[in-house]
């Protein structure tokens, strides 16, 4: 929740996939369940990785269709 209120108080933009693990989290937390950190550390790798995946992703394919015209 404050993740998305932050984001909103600051016109910051938001993906779903912010909204989708500020959710998960929370709702663990709100439980009074344990953080499952398996989870949370996914939830972080996706967040990471993302970011980087698409860039390598878009620099490939940006050379290859130089290569190509």
């Amino acid at each position: 929740m404050l993740t998305i209120g932050a984001a909103d108080a600051y016109g910051l933009p938001m993906s779903t996939m912010h909204v989708l693990t500020s959710g998960v989290a929370g709702t663990m937390a709100a439980n009074g369940s344990e953080l499952q950190w398996s989870t949370v550390r996914n939830l972080v790798l996706a967040w990471v990785l993302t970011l980087r995946a698409s860039i390598a992703l878009c620099a490939a394919l940006y050379w290859l269709f130089q290569m190509i015209s």
